[in-house]
């Protein structure tokens, strides 16, 4: 079995950024979510560290960027897999004229290995950019049936999850996703509408999110604060100080 959190932060949306274009429109269901896959351009994440396992025959068209949120979606178009967490944030608008009551999430396994699946090399960039801290929400993926629950307690007890959105209200999850194996997974939302409930999967965009505990013997890192990539090597990684020009990074 492979084990994992989800961890989310929920927080009243009267003044953050709402996007215009939420996924799908909300007529055609009673929340909008907009997904945002790039964890670097999420200031709740300023503090973490980003890593992606590239494919063993990676063969990029151009060569990888110097700046963390560029290379986050370089390495996710070059088919690379999030190390050890997946980071997404969802904006989540009510889009019901009569309410709609988020009772649950999880996440819903569309394969998965208890044994990482070997990759090439690591790409990795960000950390020590922000300070954050959020209010977490938890769910262990080895339970038989995973649901989220709040990891802070109030009153020595543990809230339950669970909240209204009217319809115009919007609410921010901070989600991470760990584990220890290679997992292919999508997210889903249990909702009450009309005192009817409703299962609504939520995708990175149209594919899989797709996780992986692999940790590759080499790598790349940009380390925080700078915009050039240098060597790592062993495991735990061992970094050396020396620029490695983008060009002459070897992916095999």
């Amino acid at each position: 079995m492979v084990g994992g959190v989800v961890t989310a932060t929920i927080g009243a949306a009267v003044s953050i950024y709402v996007p215009k274009l939420l996924d799908p429109p909300p007529e055609e269901r009673p929340i909008a979510i907009n997904v945002v896959s790039n964890p670097a351009t999420v200031p709740a994440w300023g503090n973490e560290v980003f890593s992606f396992v590239m494919p063993v025959d990676a063969r990029p068209a151009t060569r990888p960027p110097t700046d963390c949120p560029s290379v986050v979606d370089w390495a996710h178009a070059n088919g690379g897999v999030d190390q050890e967490a997946t980071r997404v944030r969802l904006v989540v608008q009510g889009a019901s004229d009569q309410g709609v009551l988020i009772e649950g999430m999880r996440a819903r396994i569309i394969s998965r290995s208890a044994t990482p699946a070997p990759g090439g090399i690591s790409m990795t960039c960000g950390g020590s950019q922000g300070v954050v801290t959020p209010r977490h929400v938890v769910m262990d993926l080895d339970t038989k049936e995973p649901s989220a629950e709040y990891a802070t307690r109030v009153d020595g007890r543990l809230p339950l999850f669970g909240f209204t959105l009217q319809r115009g209200e919007t609410e921010v999850f901070e989600l991470t996703v760990t584990t220890k194996g290679t997992v292919e997974w999508v997210i889903e939302f249990a909702l009450v509408v009309g005192g009817e409930s409703q299962q609504l999967e939520v995708t990175n965009h149209g594919r899989t999110f797709r996780t992986t505990g692999f940790s590759s013997p080499r790598g790349y890192r940009i380390e925080a604060g700078t915009f050039h990539w240098v060597e790592c090597t062993g495991t735990p990684p061992t970094c050396g100080s020396k620029p490695v020009s983008p060009a002459a990074l070897r992916y095999s």
